[in-house]
C-alpha cells in the first residue's frame, strides 16, 4: 500500500510538472541547459576535481611529514585517477569536456598521473624525500585543476546564459509552482543517485564486493565492535597463483570470470560470520568475526578448498590455484593496517611455499620477507653481470653407464647472502618478476657449455633445463628457445626442456599449442618429478612429451616399501606404452639402480651414480667417460 502510494505520488508530480513546463520549454531551453549541464554537471565535476588534485597533494605532504602512511597517499592517487577518467570518458562528464581549453588539459593531468604511478606505488612510509620530490614534480596539477574550475565559470558563452536567466523572471513566476513541483522530482532523482554513486563509489564492479575503501570502513566498524565486546577477528589475505598468465594465455574474458567465481565462492563460504572485499587484481581479503582461535585457521583451509574446485569453461576446464594469509586480533595487531600487513606477509610465504597453501602469521616473518626484498636486487644485478653459476650432474643409461645428458643446476653464491638455496632463489625470482631473465640466462648459459662440449668432441651429449611456470604459461617459450639456439649455434636435438606438473593445468589447450611449436624445433620435452603434482592418464596422453622423470620420493622408497616398487613399475610401463623414456631421479643406492635396470628403466641420475659439479669437473668426467 504504501510502495503504491509513493508511486502515486510520484506519478503526479511528474504530471504536474509537465503539464506547467511543456509552453516555457522551448522559449526557456537556454536556461534549462544552463542549470542542468553548467550547475550540476560543470560546476560540481570541476569543484570535484580541484578538490580530488588538494587531497592528494596534501596526502603527499602528510607522508612527508609522517602524519599519514603510504596508503593513504595511494588511495587518494586512485581517486584522483578514477575522477579524471570519469570526467574523460563518462557521458555525464561530456558537458565539461566541452568546455574550451578544458580536455585538453584533462589528458595532460591524466598523463602526468600515468606516469608516476609506479613512484606512487614505491613510497613507504619512509619515503620522505620521495614524497617531496613527487609533490614538486606534480605541483603544476594543483594550477591545472584551478584552471578548470575557474575557466568553467567565465567566458562569454556563460555571461550570454546569465544574460537569459535576468530576463527570465517574468516567465519564470508564471510556472513557479511547476517549478517548485519540479524541484521536489529532481530532488527524488538526485537521492536516487545520490545512492547509485555511493554504491559505485564503495563496489567493485565486476564482483559486486566492497571495494578497497569500504574495505577499510568495514574494517574500522569491525574493530571497534571487537574492542567494545573483547572479541577476536582474522583476517584472511588470498591470491590466485598465476593469475596475471591465465590473462596473457586465456585472456581477460576468463580472467574476469574467475575473479567472479572467485568472489562467489568467497561469500558462499564467509556466509555471516564475517565480510569479504577485493582489494584489486586478484587480491580478496576477508574480515572473519572469531569466537574462538581456532576458527580462523579452519575458516582458512575452507576457502582455500572452496577456490580450488575446477572452474567450467565453454572450452574446457580451469584449476585455480591460491594462497591464504591469515593474521588475528588483538594478536598480530590493532589496527587495520597492522593485519592487512601481516596477513599479506603471511600470503606470501603460502605462495611461494612447496608444500603450504595456508598460512598463519609468525614473528619472525617480517625479517625473512624483508631477506626476500634485498635478494631481489641482488638477484637482479647477478644476472645483469653474469654472477650466478650452473652446476652439471650427469643423466646415466643405466644398462651401459654412459652418459646420455646432463642437466643445468642453478647455484648462486652472493657475497651478501652467501650460497642461496635454489628454491630460495626461484621463488624470489617469481615473486618480483625476474623468472623470465632468470630462465633466458640459463638457457643462453646451459646451451652455449653444451655447444663447447660439442665442439670438444662429445656431439651426441644432451642439456637438461628447468622451465618455470611463469614462462612457460605466457606463449614466448618458443620464441626465446628459438632466439637462443640461434645465438648459440646449439642443435635443438640435444636441448631438453623440463616441466612439471603444475605448470601444464592451467591451460591444457594452451600447453599442448606451446609443446607442439617446441617439438616443431626438434627439442625434446620431459615431464619432471612426476607423481608428486596432479598429471592425469588423459594429460599424459594430450601432452606431446618424450620424456618422464619419476620423483626422488618413490625411488627412495621402492627398495623397502612393495607398493612404492610397485608404482614406480607402473610407472615405467606406462611410459613405455607412450613411448617416453623414463629417467629416474634421486637414485642413492645400489640396490635402487639394480631394481630399476630390471624393471626397465632407461635413465637415472642421483648421488650414487654422480653429484652436482662445476661445468670444469664435469667436462673432466665427460672426457673419461668417452675414453672408457
Amino acid at each position: 500500500m504504501v510502495k503504491t502510494f509513493k508511486l502515486l505520488a510520484l506519478t503526479a508530480i511528474a504530471l504536474t510538472f509537465s503539464a506547467s513546463s511543456i509552453y516555457s520549454y522551448y522559449r526557456d531551453l537556454e536556461v534549462v541547459r544552463y542549470v542542468s549541464t553548467t550547475i550540476k554537471a560543470i560546476g560540481w565535476s570541476s569543484s570535484e576535481l580541484e578538490l580530488e588534485v588538494l587531497k592528494f597533494d596534501q596526502a603527499l605532504t602528510s607522508l612527508a611529514a609522517k602524519t599519514a602512511d603510504a596508503e593513504f597517499v595511494q588511495l587518494h592517487y586512485e581517486l584522483l585517477l578514477s575522477r579524471i577518467n570519469l570526467l574523460l570518458v563518462g557521458s555525464e562528464s561530456r558537458p565539461v569536456r566541452e568546455q574550451p581549453g578544458v580536455l585538453p588539459v584533462l589528458e595532460d593531468m591524466w598523463q602526468q598521473l600515468i606516469i608516476n604511478e609506479d613512484r606512487v606505488y614505491a613510497l613507504t612510509a619512509d619515503s620522505r624525500a620521495e614524497a617531496i620530490a613527487l609533490r614538486e614534480n606534480l605541483a603544476h596539477l594543483r594550477q591545472q585543476g584551478r584552471q578548470i574550475n575557474v575557466d568553467s565559470f567565465s567566458g562569454e558563452n556563460v555571461w550570454n546564459q546569465l544574460d537569459s536567466i535576468q530576463n527570465a523572471p517574468f516567465r519564470s513566476s508564471l510556472y513557479l509552482g511547476g517549478l517548485l513541483l519540479s524541484g521536489g522530482l529532481m530532488l527524488l532523482l538526485l537521492i536516487r543517485e545520490n545512492r547509485r554513486n555511493r554504491y559505485l563509489a564503495y563496489h567493485d564492479m565486476l564482483t559486486g564486493l566492497p571495494n578497497r575503501m569500504f574495505f577499510y570502513q568495514l574494517g574500522a566498524k569491525a574493530l571497534g565492535k571487537a574492542e567494545r565486546t573483547h572479541q577476536g577477528l582474522a583476517l584472511h589475505m588470498i591470491d590466485l597463483n598465476a593469475f596475471k598468465a591465465i590473462n596473457d594465455s586465456l585472456g581477460h574474458e576468463v580472467g574476469d570470470r574467475l575473479l567472479q567465481t572467485v568472489a562467489d565462492r568467497l561469500r558462499d563460504t564467509i556466509k555471516g560470520r564475517g565480510e569479504v572485499a577485493r582489494l584489486g587484481g586478484d587480491e580478496f581479503v576477508i574480515i572473519q568475526r572469531l569466537q574462538q582461535k581456532e576458527d580462523a585457521t579452519q575458516m582458512a583451509s575452507k576457502l582455500w578448498q572452496s577456490l580450488i574446485r575446477d572452474v567450467i569453461l565453454p572450452d574446457g576446464c580451469l584449476s585455480p590455484q591460491a594462497s591464504v594469509g591469515t593474521s588475528l586480533y588483538p594478536d598480530h595487531g590493532t589496527s587495520m593496517s597492522d593485519l592487512l600487513t601481516h596477513a599479506d606477509t603471511a600470503m606470501y610465504y603460502a605462495k611461494h611455499s612447496q608444500t603450504i597453501t595456508v598460512q598463519l602469521y609468525e614473528s619472525g616473518m617480517d625479517e625473512r620477507r624483508l631477506r626476500r626484498q634485498k635478494l631481489s636486487v641482488a638477484l637482479k644485478t647477478a644476472i645483469e653481470q653474469d654472477l650466478l653459476l650452473l652446476h652439471y650432474q650427469p643423466i646415466f643409461r643405466l644398462n651401459t653407464n654412459t652418459i646420455e645428458s646432463v642437466e643445468g643446476l642453478l647455484r648462486w653464491h652472493s657475497l651478501e647472502f652467501g650460497m642461496v638455496p635454489p628454491l630460495e632463489l626461484i621463488a624470489v625470482a617469481e615473486h618480483y618478476g625476474l623468472a623470465h631473465q632468470l630462465n633466458e640466462w640459463v638457457l643462453r648459459s646451459a646451451s652455449r657449455q653444451l655447444q663447447q662440449w660439442h665442439q670438444s668432441g662429445h656431439h651426441g651429449l644432451k642439456v637438461n633445463v628447468n622451465i618455470s611456470p611463469s614462462i612457460f604459461m605466457d606463449g614466448k617459450l618458443a620464441t626465446t628457445v628459438k632466439q637462443v639456439l640461434q645465438e648459440t649455434g646449439l642443435d635443438a636435438s640435444t636441448l631438453v626442456l623440463e616441466i612439471t606438473e603444475d605448470t601444464s593445468l592451467w591451460d591444457t589447450a594452451g600447453s599442448i599449442d606451446t609443446l607442439q611449436q617446441l617439438r616443431k624445433l626438434g627439442i625434446e620435452i620431459a615431464l619432471d618429478d612426476f607423481g608428486t603434482g596432479y598429471s592425469s592418464f588423459s594429460h599424459l596422453r594430450q601432452l606431446p612429451l618424450n620424456k618422464l622423470k619419476i620423483d626422488k620420493s618413490f625411488v627412495a622408497d621402492m627398495t623397502t616399501d612393495p607398493r612404492a616398487f610397485n608404482l614406480v613399475k607402473t610407472i615405467i610401463s606406462l611410459a613405455n606404452s607412450l613411448d617416453m623414456k623414463v629417467t629416474a631421479e634421486g637414485i642413492e643406492l645400489r640396490e635402487q639402480k639394480e631394481q630399476l635396470q630390471q624393471l626397465g628403466c632407461a635413465l637415472g641420475q642421483g648421488y650414487f651414480l654422480a653429484r652436482p659439479m662445476p661445468a670444469a669437473d664435469m667436462g673432466e668426467i665427460l672426457q673419461h667417460n668417452k675414453q672408457a
